[in-house]
């Protein structure tokens, strides 16, 4: 679907629609889509998954160089972004783990502790397939091994990229020395690791895009909600971390269990985030010349007929009147598929 409002343009990045009307349309596919929903399933994903995910971590710490050091920069990291009730849950758990390495788990169980975790990823996949409008055509092993591939890769990527900034640290470090400007290189290197850190979580989140969902993508479509939905997620965690420790008081409303309700608000807001940058790319990309239509899977293919679109029956007609009166289906909803992240493939 096209989208006439802001003009016509001869470039291919000038869009056909104004803010009010991006804002407009982005309300518009949080309605119908439930996003709220599926990003609630996706933070109880998280959740399910974050100790099994750690146990991984804690496993390929025996099997990688400045493996010690990696862990303490992952919790480093970490530590800037998640509430600090949150973070002495996952502090202690990890440091527990790391404490007493066993590479035999790297078995069966290490299996089932990866499937656990890449439910979250299977969540955002279908997300991410309503934010474009289709149905997916993979068949179920393609999206299995999709999501183990995408656990295990962020999972090596986490500590890869912590492990080789400690060492490059060192070696800077020594260099910096050998020249005599040690003080400098360590107030340069303070400040160059947040935006380090920005740019592998904007990698990650376009790779996310960019895999995911069943569409073809190209880097410069997914560019848009990658770029905005990072810079979102670390205030969005910023704030929410300062409310909790000034204001918040989820250690008297839910006792010992406060610290976990924290990590799971935690999680739905970045859940939320993540799909609405998915939703952002998919509308921005229907506004520019040279993109796909909704519906589509790819820019020079035509969308399938409505009736064979999730947007046939929104899942949010369910929920909301304007909905449903605005759905293809109108107010006969007749029988549609499972709301996203309702079940691990």
């Amino acid at each position: 679907m096209r989208i006439p409002e802001g003009g016509n343009s001869n470039s291919s990045w000038r869009l056909r629609l104004s803010w009010r009307g991006l804002f407009k349309r982005l309300y518009q596919e949080y309605e119908n889509n439930e996003v709220g929903d599926s990003a609630a399933a996706i933070s109880y994903y998280l959740v399910f998954s974050l100790f099994p995910f750690l146990f991984f971590l804690a496993t390929l710490t025996a099997y990688i160089p400045y493996a010690s050091v990696s862990t303490d920069g992952l919790l480093e990291r970490a530590r800037a972004f998640l509430p600090s009730e949150a973070m002495g849950i996952v502090e202690t758990h990890l440091r527990g783990l790391v404490g007493s390495p066993r590479p035999h788990l790297l078995t069966l169980g290490l299996a089932a502790a990866l499937y656990s975790a890449s439910c979250a990823v299977d969540a955002l996949r279908k997300g991410l397939n309503l934010a474009y409008d289709v149905k997916e055509s993979r068949p179920l092993w393609k999206t299995a091994l999709l999501a183990f591939g995408m656990t295990v890769g962020g999972g090596l990527l986490v500590l890869a990229g912590i492990a080789m900034l400690v060492a490059g640290g060192d070696a800077g470090l020594w260099a910096a020395r050998y020249l005599h400007i040690a003080d400098e290189y360590v107030i340069v290197l303070r400040w160059i690791r947040w935006p380090i850190t920005a740019v592998m979580i904007t990698l990650g989140t376009a790779l996310s895009y960019y895999l995911l969902p069943d569409v073809e993508q190209k880097f410069k479509f997914i560019t848009p909600g990658s770029v905005i939905g990072t810079l979102a997620w670390l205030l969005a965690s910023w704030g929410f971390g300062t409310y909790v420790s000034h204001f918040g008081s989820y250690n008297v409303t839910y006792g010992s269990i406060g610290g976990v309700i924290v990590l799971l608000t935690w999680f739905l807001i970045t859940g939320f985030i993540l799909l609405m940058g998915g939703e952002m790319n998919a509308i921005v990309e229907q506004a520019v010349s040279g993109g796909k239509e909704s519906g589509a899977r790819a820019s020079d293919q035509a969308p399938p007929p409505p009736d064979q679109r999730p947007s046939g029956v929104p899942p949010g007609a369910t929920k909301s009147a304007s909905v449903a009166e605005g759905s293809r289906g109108g107010r006969s909803l007749g029988v549609r598929e499972p709301p996203a992240g309702g079940g691990c493939w």
